[in-house]
């Protein structure tokens, strides 16, 4: 790994690799984004390229040029950040195996648990993973134009490979340079399935019943929660990871209020006839618990009845 960590290339065009990027572009690194539309463009296309970004809290778009990832920025990358969907990151990984160097720091940010067992294997043993879960909000209007939403914060830990404590304290310097609040965390597996029991609860309930995130506070909502809760504290026990259900409780109810507003990822893939994460969700939680003799009904149901959605028009 090198000193300055200077090269970084993100990985997707959503929402959250575009406001990566455009924070990371502000600060003294060589940004470049990897999109998975760019062998489509143009030459100059490629060369005139350009976003549209407006800042939290601001009403004016503003207009900056974007620089496309070529095979020799992924060979020279001190950082690779993989902002995508949770069942595009080992494609990704993949097309990408080749270019990256074995000193390269590979940061999976995505929703779910499930890619880094994929992942482990398309890349040498010593290749430094970690992970980065943000709670920043952020909304994409229309390709490459997004409006930063609402402040939040990230936490990032190691999965894989060895970083000294000066190697963490220096990632977390240059990503905190760059997008604030960045925090690394050595027991980041814990806050990855405290993340997952929220995205548990909140994602389907509101893509089955078409309801912004505050509304699953009402009361009806209360037993299901319950439910999905439990199962979840009983399967993470046997993954060696101690949640207390009383304390999902209120982080569940704590996020649904500080987001009552907002449109759930998973609502908005299904409102947009996508592809959600569900099987990296309660699908997550429904495999996990299979594998380990702990039965999950309601967090099963969950999962096949967002399988079955049909885009609501």
């Amino acid at each position: 790994m090198t000193n300055t960590l200077a090269n970084i290339v993100v990985v997707g065009q959503g929402a959250m690799g575009l406001l990566w990027y455009h924070h990371l572009a502000h600060t003294n690194t060589n940004v470049t984004l990897l999109a998975s539309n760019q062998e489509q463009l143009s030459a100059s296309e490629l060369k005139s390229a350009k976003y549209q970004f407006t800042p939290y809290q601001q009403l004016h778009a503003e207009i900056h040029p974007l620089t496309y990832s070529q095979s020799a920025d992924i060979n020279s990358a001190d950082i690779i950040i993989l902002c995508l969907k949770s069942f595009h990151i080992a494609d990704a990984i993949q097309q990408m195996a080749q270019d990256i160097n074995p000193h390269c720091l590979v940061i999976l940010a995505h929703n779910g648990m499930g890619p880094f067992a994929e992942v482990v294997n398309l890349l040498p043993s010593q290749q430094v993973i970690l992970t980065m879960l943000t709670t920043h909000g952020c909304l994409r209007s229309m390709p490459l134009a997004i409006t930063h939403t609402g402040l939040g914060q990230s936490d990032i830990g190691l999965l894989a490979g060895e970083l000294s404590s000066n190697q963490q304290t220096q990632l977390t310097n240059q990503l905190n340079n760059a997008l604030a609040q960045v925090n690394f965390h050595q027991d980041i597996v814990k806050k990855q399935w405290l993340k997952l029991a929220i995205n548990c609860v909140i994602n389907p309930i509101t893509a089955i019943n078409n309801i912004d995130n505050g509304e699953i506070n009402n009361q009806k909502f209360t037993r299901q929660i319950n439910l999905i809760l439990t199962e979840i504290t009983a399967v993470s026990h046997t993954e060696g990871i101690e949640l207390a259900f009383t304390d999902l409780q209120k982080m569940v109810a704590k996020v649904a209020q500080a987001t009552a507003r907002n449109c759930s990822s998973m609502r908005s893939d299904v409102l947009g006839g996508r592809a959600t994460e569900i099987d990296f969700i309660n699908g997550y939680i429904h495999r996990i618990g299979k594998k380990n003799n702990v039965a999950t009904p309601e967090n099963t149901r969950l999962w096949q009845q967002v399988l079955d959605l049909k885009p609501v028009h």
